[in-house]
């Protein structure tokens, strides 16, 4: 009674399933709003709400229906139904929403009053419409009866047929209901999928549509041409997608003097078939065709052979993939106003032929089979050249011919260079270097390279990944004429190598003195670390995983700049830095997998950590509450697996911890995070948590067979989500309504068992 004269309700994102029935006794509500939510349906009361102005429920994924209910709300003017996937049909009777102004979609039905005409009697639509399922008129009549072309305050439309095109499609029947689906002259935007007629109807064909600003044809396999398309004056976006049948894009496409004057962005993508591209010849006195034209996009059209047009003065993005017929070797096009290129799978003659690429700042190529090199006229004009990436170029062996066209790239920022087997060298000829503003640089998958340019005077960022060749980085700390080699890697501040399998020591690291971010992963014959660690005083993250031969017995200290320290996956380790206590910027310390490791240093943990991760060091026998957490003030997620008797075997101990109330003893009480794993032999957890973890949000228990129940005097009113896997007992007890623990966990609104949600 107390919401009895709501006009506004909203659960918007909220984790809600169903709308009870009651919701039908709010008489007086305006808007209402389940968007992305989980309901599967409405309730038929929902067409009690006779003042309901606003329905929304965008982003329900699983609303498969809506209720007959629904017709009878005579002031419904606005229905949001984008974003419903399951939703496959209308009610029947939607003509009797007379009022609506915005009906957002409409799935067309095969029953009398689903039907494509029931939208002859809601003349007020406005905005966006989506029709789809087209497939099912049956009667021609039905979309002229839509009178889509008296609705005048339509912007954007929506025409969607099925993408399966079997035995059941009517090409004939297709082509006459797209006829009479003309859209008012005022539309601004037109989408056409999955169109099985043959012919585009010839209301599209001529200026009547002035304001029609974006078309997209897309996967209409059996579109045979296409109307004049360059008589639209103000579009500006035109898309053709997938549409096989077409041949020949001819004179026919630009229709008169001045085609496509306002376009700036052109997409081709999927033409199967389309082999000629036959280009305007118009008289010298008339403007190119494409004289606004910003944005080309060729893509997959496997049988396209000839040249693009030569007159792109204002294109600033060109993408050219999966043409490998399409060859401009004869003419060149000057492309004054370039920003980014992107060629793939294609010829490197299209490459040769751009020329005048003065403005071009990205410059991305992908498996161009026949680039060994790139030639000295196409490097030089690339003076504004900001990024280049170059991937699976199987015949590249370098990057330029000589030290100066390597001069003209000042402007260069990023180098990614992938899968290039036969890369060996940045220079063909001369001492290896880079160009002198570099500051991030990406090698991957390069089998055949097997050292860096000496100088690297600029790059920041260096990233290696799977160069089996790769030794290390090109230091030369004996050069006489070199009396400091630190200057080489003066700038770098990320360092990241993975899967270099020769790669045995790094210890030119160090010569990076501003080095803050350290990877090294999956090296597999790296058997020791820098012993001047120490010296890289800026250095805050420290990341070693999965190096299987590094062999320490002696860990060398740590800088005290550290903010974060990840050891994973390193068998052979023995020990862990004797300095942890000095280590006061550490905040996040992670060891695992490292089961040589005894004990943990004397002197206690770093006292400053937020986050600790102690797992698969079987061999630590430490007790738990001896390893000073307590003191850890700051700590805010802990976990720790007790695996195979870590920790003193605590984990086999029918009590964790061994007695009640010794919470306090084991864990600081700032843990907002707990995690513990693998107590094989625990059967329950003693008393005591919920007065001393008064601030734990998140609970994790996994791998603990024995353990029976949760803790008697219940858990921390704070927790909002509790997780527990492979407990096969406590996950019985926990079962929702029935469980013996359910009482104790029903308040935790996100309640994880066995990786299903039960809350």
């Amino acid at each position: 009674m107390k919401l009895k004269y709501l006009r506004v309700f909203s659960l918007c994102h909220c984790s809600i399933v169903e709308v009870p029935n009651c919701v039908g006794d709010l008489k007086h509500l305006r808007y209402l709003n389940f968007s992305y939510t989980n309901i599967e349906r409405l309730p038929e009361s929902i067409g009690d709400l006779c003042k309901l102005q606003a329905l929304i429920l965008r982003g329900c994924d699983k609303l498969s229906a809506l209720p007959p209910g629904i017709t009878k709300l005579a002031s419904l003017q606005f229905l949001d139904i984008r974003d419903t996937s399951s939703l496959k049909e209308m009610p029947l009777g939607m003509s009797n929403l007379k009022n609506l102004i915005i009906l957002s979609k409409f799935v067309v039905g095969l029953e009398k009053g689903s039907r494509l005409r029931a939208l002859q009697n809601l003349p007020h639509l406005q905005g966006e419409l989506f029709i789809s399922d087209l497939q099912k008129v049956e009667e021609v009549r039905d979309a002229a009866d839509a009178n889509l072309f008296g609705k005048q305050g339509l912007s954007n439309l929506f025409l969607r047929w099925d993408e399966d095109f079997g035995n059941l499609r009517n090409e004939r029947r297709e082509s006459q209901v797209l006829h009479y689906l003309r859209p008012h002259i005022n539309i601004k935007s037109l989408t056409i999928s999955h169109y099985g007629g043959a012919i585009i109807p010839s209301w599209l064909d001529g200026s009547s549509y002035s304001k029609l600003v974006s078309l997209r044809l897309r996967g209409c396999p059996n579109v045979t041409s296409l109307p004049s398309l360059g008589r639209l004056p103000s579009l500006k976006e035109l898309s053709l997608e997938g549409l096989h049948a077409i041949r020949k894009i001819g004179s026919e496409f630009y229709g008169g003097k001045t085609p496509f004057p306002s376009l700036t962005t052109l997409t081709f993508e999927e033409m199967l078939a389309w082999k000629e591209w036959s280009h305007y010849a118009g008289s010298p006195e008339e403007k190119d065709p494409f004289s606004r034209l910003q944005h080309l996009i060729v893509r997959r059209c496997p049988s396209l052979v000839g040249t693009l047009p030569c007159q792109l003065d204002r294109l600033k993005k060109l993408e050219i993939h999966s043409c490998p017929h399409l060859n401009n070797s004869t003419s060149a096009i000057r492309l004054p106003s370039l920003r980014e290129l992107y060629i793939a799978d294609c010829s490197n003659e299209i490459l040769k032929s751009l020329v005048n690429l003065t403005s071009l700042t990205i410059l991305k190529i992908e498996n161009l089979a026949e680039l060994v090199c790139f030639d000295d006229g196409f490097v030089s004009c690339l003076v504004k050249l900001k990024e280049l990436s170059i991937t699976s170029c199987d015949e590249l062996t370098s990057l330029w011919e000589d030290e100066n066209e390597m001069l003209n790239l000042t402007c260069l920022r990023k180098l990614a260079i992938e899968s290039c087997p036969r890369f060996t060298s940045f220079l063909a000829r001369g001492e290896m270097e880079l160009p002198c503003n570099l500051e991030r640089m990406e090698l991957n998958n390069c089998p055949s390279l097997g050292k860096l340019p000496g100088k690297m005077h600029a790059v920041r960022r260096l990233r290696i990944k799977k160069c089996p060749k790769f030794m290390g980085l090109n230091i030369r700390w004996d050069d006489p004429n070199c009396n400091n080699p630190m200057p080489q890697l003066a700038a770098l501040e990320t360092l990241d190598i993975r899967e270099c399998e020769v790669v045995e020591s790094l210890e030119e690291v160090t010569a990076a003195e501003s080095l803050k971010y350290l990877v090294i992963s999956r090296c597999e014959n790296l058997r020791s670390l820098p012993q001047r660690l120490p010296t890289l005083s800026r250095l805050t993250v420290l990341r070693i995983w999965d190096c299987p031969a590094l062999e320490i017995e002696d860990f060398p200290p740590l800088p005290i700049t550290l903010l974060h320290f990840y050891l994973y996956n390193c068998p052979k380790i023995k020990s862990l830095p004797n300095q942890w206590r000095c280590l006061t910027s550490l905040r996040e310390l992670s060891i695992v997998n490292c089961p040589n490791i005894e004990c943990l240093p004397e002197g206690g943990l770093p006292p400053n950590l937020r986050s600790l991760e102690i797992s698969g060091c079987e061999n630590v026998k430490q007790p738990v509450r001896e390893w000073g957490l307590p003191l850890l003030t700051s700590l805010q997620s802990l976990t720790i697996d007790f695996g195979k008797s870590m920790g003193g075997g605590e984990g086999d101990k029918v009590c964790f911890p061994p007695a009640d109330d010794a919470w306090s003893l084991v864990f600081p009480s700032s843990l907002t995070k707990l995690s513990l794993s693998n107590m094989r032999n625990v059967e329950r957890l003693s008393r005591g948590l919920p007065d001393h973890l008064s601030s734990l949000q998140q609970l994790w228990i996994t791998d603990c067979p024995k353990l029976r129940d949760l803790l008697e005097d219940g858990l921390p009113p704070s927790l909002q989500h509790l997780c527990i896997y492979k407990c096969e007992i406590l996950e019985e007890g926990c079962s929702k309504l029935t469980g013996r623990c359910w009482p104790l966990i029903q308040h935790i609104p996100y309640v994880l068992i066995d990786y299903h949600q039960i809350r």
